[in-house]
């Protein structure tokens, strides 16, 4: 029976007190309503959520699929607005899309019922929970890179592109033509 230490102590101050409240009435023992809480089931265990992979780009794949990049700041609440951006991809105000989370990067897909949507005036709200899971600063810029064909937009902290730029235009070991 659960909460035995309840029942316990209810018995106890009921058994001991009469209709005058003194100790040794002999009135039957009998529960308190308000210090047995009800019975409740336990609820199953929570199942983890799944996030999916997401699809890596190749050399080949960036070469051949458009890719449209833009630089915008979030205001407090993690709203931003790019409509180069939201044009390239055809979302308009009320577009439902879907907001997921990878390590450095957010990712925003089109989905027909998905929680969020583009704002009357052209602009997407990326949760706080979304921001600090991604790494993302409040209120700081982020690196947005819309993937048209596969109906993606991807947020990227700078110091990700910071950091893969100066890898490609960090030192190359020198070819000596010996010829």
């Amino acid at each position: 029976m659960p909460f035995p230490e309840f029942r316990a102590l209810a018995r106890l101050t009921m058994s001991g007190m009469g209709s005058s409240g003194k100790a040794g009435a002999g009135r039957p023992e009998r529960l308190i309503g308000a210090l047995v809480p009800p019975l409740t089931r336990r609820s199953a265990p929570a199942v983890p959520l799944v996030v999916p992979k997401l699809p890596r780009l190749g050399p080949a794949d960036a070469r051949s699929e458009p890719l449209l990049l833009d630089v915008v700041c979030l205001d407090a609440s993690g709203r931003f607005c790019s409509r180069s951006v939201l044009t390239a991809l055809a979302w308009s105000p009320g577009h439902r899309v879907d907001v997921r989370v990878g390590m450095d990067v957010v990712v925003i897909a089109s989905c027909a019922a998905g929680r969020q949507a583009v704002g009357g005036r052209g602009e997407l709200t990326l949760p706080i929970s979304a921001r600090m899971l991604a790494g993302l600063d409040l209120e700081a810029r982020v690196v947005l890179v819309a993937v048209p064909t596969r109906d993606l937009l991807l947020v990227h902290p700078p110091a990700l592109i910071a950091g893969l730029l100066a890898e490609y235009y960090g030192p190359r070991p020198e070819h000596h033509d010996d010829g």
